[in-house]
């Protein structure tokens, strides 16, 4: 099972990363080093933007390693294998695949978009590029904190354990709630607000109701909120601070 799995996911000496491929600009978008998941759910949020598909990749001769500041000059040797790919013309959107190195597909660096000969075309890739990179780091930085203090979301844990063990439906998670404020967001300004307001709402609920332990349920909720926005790369909104006080 480990060598097999090892073809799908990091791990001690891996060379397998992630891709988000857009084929109506023939180029890659996204790169993830860290989780397939997360990036698919990504690609779910983008959706509703732009049609994507997410790669599993093996750094090797045939498929290059990309970053995230190069990926937009890398797509395939032949459009025939994105249209395969995509689900045979079918209109879905993400859609995943697993890209075998044995097999007739090829990467390579054919350089920038033909869009990026007009600014405006330019810019809105860009703008679509930036969007999909917050996007991505949101939806790591709530599935890692949903399991790092899943505590605080004990209802929501009864609930998925329900789901399973009695066949009950899931209700909505911290996850599905990120990912339905990034997916009407319209872009990384509206998104953060909408993602602040989630968080104030979120933690004065939360104190609101929690009579017992306040003082501990307090500091639960800061190192919560202190870790997403940590892994998000951004200062904590003052708004939120304030509700933890100056301890």
């Amino acid at each position: 099972m480990e060598k097999m799995l090892s073809s799908y996911y990091p791990g001690v000496n891996s060379k397998t990363y992630y891709g988000l491929y857009s084929p109506p600009i023939s180029r890659f978008l996204l790169v993830d080093d860290h989780n397939v998941f997360a990036l698919y759910k990504t690609a779910q949020v983008l959706s509703s933007k732009i049609n994507t598909v997410v790669f599993i990749l093996q750094e090797h001769s045939k498929f290059p390693k990309m970053t995230n500041d190069n990926c937009f000059k890398f797509g395939f040797q032949h459009h025939k294998f994105q249209f395969e790919t995509s689900g045979d013309g079918l209109r879905q959107s993400p859609t995943a695949a697993y890209l075998r190195t044995d097999g007739s597909a090829k990467i390579q660096k054919v350089g920038l978009p033909a869009e990026f000969s007009y600014q405006d075309r330019k810019n809105k890739l860009l703008e679509t590029q930036s969007y999909a990179k917050y996007v991505n780091c949101c939806i790591h930085a709530t599935m890692l904190t949903s399991i790092i203090y899943q505590q605080i979301h004990i209802e929501q844990e009864h609930n998925e354990y329900n789901s399973f063990l009695y066949d009950q439906p899931l209700e909505p998670t911290p996850t599905t709630h990120m990912m339905n404020i990034l997916t009407y967001a319209g872009n990384i300004a509206e998104a953060t607000a909408r993602v602040d307001a989630y968080w104030l709402k979120l933690v004065t609920d939360a104190l609101n109701t929690k009579v017992f332990y306040p003082e501990k349920w307090k500091n639960e909720f800061k190192k919560f909120c202190t870790e997403f926005y940590s892994i998000l790369g951004t200062e904590m909104p003052e708004g939120i601070q304030k509700l933890f006080g100056n301890d």
